[in-house]
């Protein structure tokens, strides 16, 4: 009997550590019809339990260890991670307590600990009220630093040299990332990194998006990029983790390429296009800004891509990015109209890298701050009176009085071949917010 409960458990264990989990719970589960009170097997069968999201069937084999066992630290922070997942927080939160004060050194459960607190201290602060109910876009500078100083974009140029050009702190990023999860809030469209930087600039961005996936596990991340930084053997890793890999091209005539994307070089950077669309087979949407350098050249640039296995060519309208010298934006725009937005847009979280709230993804400028997430919490931002005001006066369209709004243009067309999402009707696109329109994928 002996023998056969000891290969049980060397079966179990083995299939656990390959990650075989029916067959690790399987195996388990016929040690305790022989022996019921091993509570390490009870653990054991806890974790293959949990790891097949059965988290009642998991709590209830913990629990059953605590009965045999009940000084084990270890077994008790199992019990509040499912009571957090099931919801029952307060429980949950006991539980955690009670296992530090067993063991203070416990992995994790001092971090956890604190994160439910946080949340359940939230919820029961009247000053939340007025929390939007879901983010739509969340857009965090991930790096201030871009490689690129495209001709009608304002990074690298005088007007921003005041903006900072730093990775953005890990401990900041994880404060958003927390602050998310902790109030629940729900992303419906995407979260993306890079914002006046570019993505694959950022030395973190493998490390970022593994720390997004776990803690928010349900929000599809974007990484943009004009594909000039990538390296297969460090960025390879973000294939487990990203939804969409944003490749911003203006054109593939390599003269009209090194003029529009300087001081980025055709021949150094097509050929990373071949190695980014392999290594990211069907995430790669390529955001094409048509101007009237690359227009005649739209379907070429469709099906170059296509071919190769893109998912997606996006032709997106041309922006002025709130700029208040419009000269080079006027010479290359097709059709320019003055972007309106609707207040929903304060339903968007964007972050620069140290820290500043904006209202627009095209404040290149930084001109119009609402908050500093270095300094507050997400909740303080997210119902402050910058961020009212900001949504009252887009409601009440009196965008003249703000200094982004005022000198928002940018192209709306339909324009032949330029099949993609940006491409709408021009009545269409008038009455569609601008984060909708101007694509965030657009560098």
């Amino acid at each position: 009997m002996l023998g056969s409960t000891l290969y049980l458990r060397l079966k179990g264990n083995a299939a656990r550590d390959a990650k075989a989990w029916p067959v690790a719970e399987a195996a388990y589960r016929a040690v305790l019809e022989r022996n019921p009170r091993i509570a390490r097997v009870w653990v054991q069968l806890g974790h293959s339990l949990k790891e097949q999201g059965l988290i009642a069937e998991a709590l209830a084999a913990y629990e059953e260890a605590n009965l045999i066992r009940p000084d084990r630290a270890d077994t008790i922070h199992q019990i509040g991670r499912m009571l957090n997942i099931l919801g029952d927080h307060d429980a949950a939160l006991a539980n955690y307590e009670r296992a530090l004060a067993l063991d203070p050194s416990l992995p994790n459960a001092e971090r956890e600990a604190r994160l439910l607190r946080s949340r359940l201290e939230a919820r029961r602060n009247p000053r939340l009220t007025g929390l939007p109910e879901r983010l739509r876009y969340v857009m965090l500078g991930t790096t201030g630093t871009c490689n690129a100083s495209c001709v009608h974009c304002p990074t690298g140029k005088i007007e921003t040299a005041h903006v900072p050009r730093i990775p953005m702190p890990m401990a900041l990023f994880q404060k958003i990332v927390d602050g998310i999860a902790d109030l629940e809030l729900p992303i419906t469209d995407q979260v993306s990194f890079g914002l006046f930087g570019d993505g694959l600039v950022d030395p973190m961005v493998v490390q970022r998006a593994a720390y997004l996936r776990a803690r928010l596990p349900d929000a599809r991340i974007s990484v943009n990029t004009n594909g000039a930084a990538f390296n297969a053997k460090k960025h390879a890793a973000l294939n487990d983790h990203v939804f969409t890999v944003a490749l911003h091209c203006e054109s593939l005539v390599p003269e009209t390429y090194n003029d529009l994307m300087r001081p980025l070089r055709a021949e150094r950077v097509f050929p990373k296009f071949e190695a980014i669309l392999a290594t990211f087979p069907g995430k790669v949407l390529v955001s094409v800004p048509v101007s009237k350098r690359n227009l005649e050249e739209l379907p070429t640039i469709r099906e170059w891509f296509l071919s190769r296995g893109a998912k997606e060519v996006a032709f997106d309208p041309l922006s002025s990015r709130c700029a208040e010298d419009r000269s080079v934006f006027d010479s290359l725009a097709l059709d320019p109209h003055p972007i309106r937005c609707p207040p929903e847009i304060m339903d968007d979280l964007i972050v620069d890298c140290d820290g500043q709230v904006l209202v627009c993804c095209q404040d290149f400028e930084r001109a119009e701050g609402i908050g500093n997430l270095q300094t507050e919490s997400l909740a303080e931002v997210l119902v402050g009176i910058h961020r009212t005001n900001m949504r009252k006066l887009l409601a009440e369209g009196r965008h003249e009085e703000m200094a982004t709004c005022s000198r928002c243009y940018a192209d709306l067309r339909d324009q032949p071949g330029a099949e993609g999402r940006s491409n709408r009707p021009l009545k269409e696109a008038r009455d569609t917010p601008q984060t909708e329109r101007l694509v965030s994928i657009s560098r």
